[in-house]
């Protein structure tokens, strides 16, 4: 095997979906020495793919150790689901590279041309597809330039190159799979119950910040932010189970629980709004209703399955009129939105139960939920700018290396190809192209250390394992924590890449060190990149995503438009939890910024429970429900023409009011839309205050 340094060999990128993972683990409820004992087992794994590799004498065997660390999990569901993937996107790069080369190979730029095109249009559709499905799409756009570039000069060896490319991350991915099954398995069932527990402890903690009177605006932001990232980490361990043999009927559950999870999020806000306009007005908030609201919530803090909740705010059998004022509005929409909090969360805590007790799915739920999906938001033009990123790197550095008539800079323009996809793959990449480049000075210092020093002490492959055990003990430990998930595995399949035991003396100081620089001058030449192809920042993001909510809504409002209300919902949902972490600084621009993206959230929610009102009402009374729609149509429809929010005309107010007049009747009202046209009223006119309403 060839002397190399550890940085002059590509290695394989960060996915953000090993922080989500790490996440997973950090709340599956083990005991302390769960991230020692997932560490243990990788680099078992690690040692054994490493071992078969120098066995069958590959010329890159620290292609099959890296591959162990990317991708093992602490839960087998997602190491088979990231395994599957890998290979099949290897694949497909490795295809397409012995397709390419000898075509153009007498075309050097054209081939540029074509490498960088493939990697950009690749990685844009992977962007677009959820983790672990992603995969395929990602390893596919790095792994041709890594496979292709170096066989340029020797066109002949691309199917060799490919072949063994395969077979090393094929190596790689059997040794993690196997030890992950066989060695202490993690199922992501357990896992799941545990998080589902973690969830209920912080959207009970959450609802008790946003209701309580006393809850200040830096704990609901930070009890929100965290229950945030439950509902996300959910969705990745809900895509883990399904490739897990026994997890079909835990994953209705687990669907179940979060349908209502995020049916929660809308609910609890608006109930919050009314609430708090209750306490504004200068009726104050009634005691009956200030009952009732301390009651749930001691309840909700309770075990909510041994005790009954509380009596509905409504009997059965009760009119269900609109109240002639607005402190009496108020009222009824906090008693109505209190009794379907009440509903929600008796069903979450009889699915988590269902699901850590592993019984038979519960048969009575009371709150009905219209599923979301797995719609996502896509920003098409932030894509396509981030996928146009690493192309345009991948270009720029390969035609500087042809430039240089650089023989051996093949392999640093791999690299940058792969850490422009790392980089444009997540969700900030301006701040993780910082990152990249400390870290990776950090791991070429690191490398150095044991290529020059420690690992001259090896003379066989149990010499170089021992060696290895300790710090790769505790980076693997790194790899489980949420903080380090990142910098551990970089660090892990960076520091993979030394050479085998037997060649170390033959190595030589000069070139390992000067292929070193190169490498690490091609990272720094895609983060650098990176920043200067993506000069905006998170307030543009933001302004895109705000933009996004009023064309939506605008559509969503719309009384005669077709849509799909569960598509909207869902769509809806993940803009506003995309917007969230950047908001988490605590300026007045952010919190202004949160307000907003709440408002947007609550009124298209409202819009979307009014489109919903009961056909048997009468036609005039529907029309007056009709004219709000209209007229919040119209409303975000100029917001998004003018590119920022504004305040309703106040002739929406009025058709909002003559809406709670048409509903007023006992016979045609319905709770539910009079509850709306109260959220959508406190949410279009937030920053009026109760004087504005009229009584």
């Amino acid at each position: 095997m060839p002397s190399s340094s550890p940085l002059s060999r590509p290695t394989l990128p960060v996915h953000h979906a090993n922080v989500a993972d790490a996440h997973a683990a950090a709340w599956a409820g083990a005991p302390d020495f769960a991230p020692w004992l997932h560490s243990l087992k990788v680099f078992g794994a690690a040692m054994l793919a490493l071992y078969v590799a120098l066995a069958l004498g590959l010329p890159r065997p620290y292609w099959a150790m890296a591959t162990a660390y990317l991708v093992s999990s602490p839960l087998a569901g997602a190491t088979h689901a990231k395994g599957t993937y890998r290979v099949i996107g290897t694949l497909l790069g490795a295809v397409c590279a012995v397709a390419l080369v000898p075509w153009l190979v007498d075309e050097p730029v054209l081939l540029m041309a074509a490498i960088a095109c493939w990697t950009g249009t690749l990685l844009y559709l992977s962007l677009l597809e959820p983790a672990p499905r992603n995969y395929i799409c990602l390893l596919a756009a790095y792994t041709l330039p890594i496979v292709a570039l170096p066989t340029v000069t020797h066109p002949a060896t691309v199917f060799d190159v490919a072949l063994t490319r395969i077979e090393e991350i094929v190596i790689g991915i059997v040794c993690a799979s196997v030890v992950s099954a066989v060695v202490f398995p993690s199922r992501t069932t357990p896992a799941l119950a545990a998080r589902a527990a973690a969830w209920l402890d912080h959207a009970s903690r959450w609802i008790t910040d946003m209701l309580a009177s006393g809850a200040s605006a830096g704990q609901r932001h930070d009890s929100f932010t965290m229950l945030a990232a439950d509902i996300l980490a959910m969705e990745t361990q809900l895509a883990q189970l399904t490739y897990e043999s026994d997890g079909a009927p835990i994953l209705r559950r687990a669907r179940a629980l979060h349908q209502r999870m995020t049916a929660l999020l809308p609910l609890v806000l608006a109930l919050t709004d009314a609430a708090s306009a209750l306490r504004r007005h200068p009726a104050g908030m009634p005691d009956t209703v200030a009952q009732r609201m301390h009651a749930t919530l001691a309840w909700i803090a309770g075990d909510a399955v041994a005790s009954r909740p509380p009596p509905s705010w409504y009997p059965a059998g009760a009119p269900s009129a609109a109240p002639a004022d607005w402190h009496a509005r108020l009222a009824a929409a906090t008693g109505t939105y209190l009794d379907e909090l009440a509903d929600l969360w008796q069903d979450c805590r009889l699915l988590q139960a269902s699901l850590r007790q592993g019984g038979s799915e519960p048969t009575v739920l009371r709150y009905r939920v219209e599923p979301a999906g797995q719609a996502r938001h896509h920003d098409h033009a932030q894509l396509l700018i981030r996928a146009a990123t690493a192309g345009s790197a991948t270009l720029v550095a390969g035609v500087l290396w042809m430039a240089s008539g650089w023989v051996d800079g093949a392999v640093p323009v791999g690299l940058a190809a792969l850490a422009s996809c790392f980089i444009a793959s997540t969700p900030e990449p301006r701040l993780v192209a910082g990152r990249v480049i400390a870290w990776s000075v950090a791991c070429a210092l690191l490398s150095w250390y044991y290529q020059f020093v420690v690992l001259q002490l090896a003379h066989d492959f149990g010499s170089l394992a021992a060696l290895l055990f300790g710090p790769y003990l505790v980076i693997g430990a790194m790899t489980t924590q949420p903080r380090f998930a990142l910098f551990g595995v970089l660090l892990a399949v960076t520091t993979a890449s030394f050479p085998g035991p037997q060649n170390l003396t033959a190595s030589s100081f000069a070139s390992i060190f000067n292929s070193s620089l190169a490498s690490l001058a091609a990272l720094v030449f895609a983060a650098l990149w990176a920043v200067l192809m993506q000069p905006f920042g998170q307030q543009l993001v933001a302004y895109r995503l705000a933009r996004a909510n009023w064309n939506e809504i605008a559509l969503a409002a719309h009384p005669r438009a077709l849509v799909n209300s569960a598509r909207l919902r869902g769509r809806m949902l993940d803009r506003l939890l995309r917007q969230w972490p950047p908001l988490t600084r605590r300026n007045d621009a952010s919190a202004k910024q949160a307000g907003s993206a709440v408002a947007d959230f609550l009124v298209e929610s409202a819009a979307l429970a009014l489109r919903r009102a009961p056909a048997r009402v009468p036609a005039p009374r529907r029309r007056a429900v009709e004219r709000v729609l209209a007229g919040v149509a119209r409303h975000y429809r100029q917001c998004a023409r003018a590119g920022h929010a504004s305040t309703p005309a106040p002739a929406l107010a009025a058709h909002i009011d003559a809406a709670f007049a048409a509903l007023a009747t006992p016979a045609h009202g319905n709770r539910a839309a009079l509850a709306a046209l109260a959220t959508l009223r406190l949410a279009l006119y937030r920053h009026q205050g109760n004087h504005h309403a009229r009584n």
